[in-house]
């Protein structure tokens, strides 16, 4: 009995002695835990997937028929795609915020590319050479205390603009119209907003953001400290310059619609130099600069019900200086070293919407002498940078809120050949196109 008792106070006694112990442990992973809780708490995460599928059903023209722009007459041209968004932002603090984007664009299981020299698709994934994951967005915001003044810097928004957000029944998804910026660029910039001036419902903001374009020489002797030069032996500036001054006014519940937007966008990029290519020597000195005014102005739930109309016109500049080279000594869309060319862009886009279905509509012309530059379109054949006449239609059957898919059919009817090295021209142009695409937004 006396043992059992000993035996007992021993086990007793040391259970005691690692009491504290084990809280202690506990305190401090509970500590930890809490800190690390509190860190994710300031993420969040989201993410868009799209499959698409085209079929260019034609693509012909018999005039032109030269060297530059030669004819071409294919049919069922078919295309599958996919592109996945992954979105980390971050509330930092209060006053600082943090937005990315990582993106990865790809066809499917591409075999071979003409022109290339190889396609590495298929053992891309652990080829451990290179991710293929493009930093799309990356920008910190920085609000300035009781001035309505924000600044922000970085790879900013400036795709999938209005009207982009019609096609699958989504709000509003980029800053910039899509008529104006569709590429994505890096700079920085001040908004303002001055929303507590105006009466209620109304909203208004001013924003001016600068976009330099970087230029510079990667050689092995002297990265950075050498100057770049052209086909000429010039310099050629570092840093090209480019502005944008934009002003957002927005107005909600009005007895005729749900909200009306209205965007007016002047933009300019210059000195940007254009190297010789495909066989040509590089003896020349070409720079182009590229601006416009755009003016986008859309309607949404008009009388209160699902239609939704959007109108974007743009007012495109395209300066070109210098030539190509000295075997083709002409400038960027004309035959002269010097020339600014001026066109203009009309896009009328609608939607109707009725349950989970969306029925809607495009119409595009583009002038002669238009210019519209867009990496991030969805389409392969630059539809909203046709220089004529284009028609879109589709049908768009929501699964879920966040589960849109969506066929569609474009028609392009050119007048003019799209600007290239040398003048346009008068063309017979014409593509078709037929498309299914899925997106699931996360």
């Amino acid at each position: 009995m006396k043992n059992n008792f000993k035996k007992i106070s021993a086990a007793f006694i040391a259970g005691m002695l690692m009491v504290p112990t084990v809280n202690a442990a506990t305190l401090e992973e509970r500590v930890s835990e809490l800190e690390a809780n509190q860190s994710l708490n300031i993420f969040n995460f989201s993410g868009m997937f799209q499959t698409r599928f085209d079929d260019i059903l034609k693509a012909s023209q018999t005039t032109p028929n030269t060297a530059g722009n030669p004819a071409f007459d294919n049919s069922d041209l078919t295309y599958l795609r996919m592109k996945f968004q992954f979105n980390v932002d971050a509330n930092i603090s209060k006053n600082v915020k943090f937005y990315s984007r990582l993106t990865t664009t790809k066809h499917f299981n591409t075999f071979y590319q003409q022109d290339l020299a190889a396609a590495t698709d298929l053992t891309s994934a652990n080829s451990y050479r290179d991710s293929h994951v493009v930093l799309e967005k990356a920008y910190a915001d920085f609000t300035i205390p009781d001035t309505g003044l924000n600044f922000f810097i970085g790879r900013l928004p400036t795709v999938d603009g209005q009207p982009q957000n019609y096609k699958d029944g989504r709000a509003r998804m980029g800053t910039y119209p899509m008529l104006s910026y569709n590429s994505v660029l890096d700079g920085m910039g001040l908004s303002y907003k001055l929303d507590q001036y105006m009466p209620e419902g109304h909203q208004l903001a001013l924003r001016g953001l600068y976009t330099p374009f970087g230029q510079y020489y990667a050689g092995s002797n002297g990265t950075y400290t050498n100057a770049p030069t052209n086909g000429q032996g010039a310099n050629v500036k570092t840093a090209a310059p480019g502005y944008g001054l934009m002003i957002d006014y927005a107005v909600k519940d009005l007895s005729w619609a749900d909200n009306m937007g209205l965007v007016l966008l002047n933009f300019q990029n210059s000195d940007l130099y254009i190297p010789a290519s495909g066989g040509l020597s590089d003896t020349g000195n070409l720079t182009i600069g590229i601006g416009g005014t755009t003016l986008a102005w859309e309607l949404n739930g008009i009388a209160h019900s699902g239609w939704d109309l959007s109108l974007s016109y743009l007012a495109s500049k395209l300066k070109s200086n210098g030539i190509l080279s000295s075997g083709a000594p002409v400038g960027f869309d004309t035959n002269s070293s010097s020339d600014e060319n001026k066109g203009d862009v009309f896009l009328l886009s609608t939607r109707y919407t009725l349950g989970t279905w969306i029925l809607g509509g495009e119409w595009v012309h583009g002038s002669e002498d238009s210019f519209y530059y867009a990496t991030a379109a969805e389409e392969l054949t630059n539809f909203y940078g046709t220089r004529g006449e284009g028609y879109h239609l589709y049908v768009t059957k929501k699964f879920a809120q966040n589960v849109a898919f969506r066929v569609g059919y474009m028609l392009q009817d050119y007048d003019y050949t799209p600007a290239t090295v040398g003048a346009a021209s008068a063309t017979d142009r014409k593509i078709e196109t037929a498309y299914a695409n899925l997106r699931m937004d996360f």
